[in-house]
């Protein structure tokens, strides 16, 4: 009777097999899981980045519409249209519609300002404001490390406050400057024409 050998593997082969399938799995997952972190990393980033032109998209449409009328604060003093200090910045807009057609005015008395690491667009119901009214405060883009606004002048000199009266005609603003610093993408610039009569 003939001996009939049969093909297989061993157990050392085996282990050998197993031991390389694991080192390509531990290699495949380290790669993917890499892979996966830097996707989520460019989605975050995409989507800062579309929050940030958001909020500079709407702060654009307010400033083109900027108003040459002052108003009167609480107190009952009168404050220019544009206000610009301690890197916030305040001013009168036209265009405020009004679905409703509510008894109100088409302009609006609005303020960009940082709280608590947040870009806020604060606006009221009145253009002068009674006392003790209350603004409303819209949130357009959290996480922001530094806000910086200004005018600047034909010599790229940075006017920091407004209105300053000491400002002479060679020293006028030709161009709104605004900074927003925000986490994962730095500190981004936009410069804005001063609309017609806003000065």
């Amino acid at each position: 009777m003939r001996n009939i050998r049969t093909s297989g593997f061993t157990l050392l082969e085996m282990v050998v097999a197993v031991a390389i399938f694991a080192i390509m799995a531990a290699i495949a997952y380290t790669g993917l899981n890499h892979t996966i972190k830097i996707g989520k990393q460019v989605s975050e980033s995409n989507q800062r980045l579309s929050e940030l032109q958001f909020a500079l998209s709407y702060f654009s449409r307010d400033w083109l519409q900027v108003s040459s009328r002052k108003v009167r604060n609480q107190y009952g003093d009168e404050e220019s249209n544009i206000v610009i200090e301690d890197n916030s910045i305040s001013f009168t807009r036209g265009g405020w519609a009004n679905l409703l057609q509510r008894k109100r005015s088409n302009l609006q008395r609005v303020q960009y300002l940082l709280v608590d690491n947040k870009l806020v667009r604060r606006h009221w119901l009145s253009l002068d404001q009674g006392i003790g009214e209350e603004p409303f405060d819209s949130v357009l883009l959290h996480n922001v490390n530094a806000l910086e606004v200004h005018f600047v002048d034909a010599l790229e000199k940075s006017i920091d406050t407004w209105p300053d009266e000491l400002v002479l005609d060679e020293r006028r603003p030709i161009a709104l400057k605004i900074g927003v610093d925000i986490s994962q993408l730095g500190k981004t610039w936009r410069y804005l024409e001063i609309p017609d009569g806003a000065l």
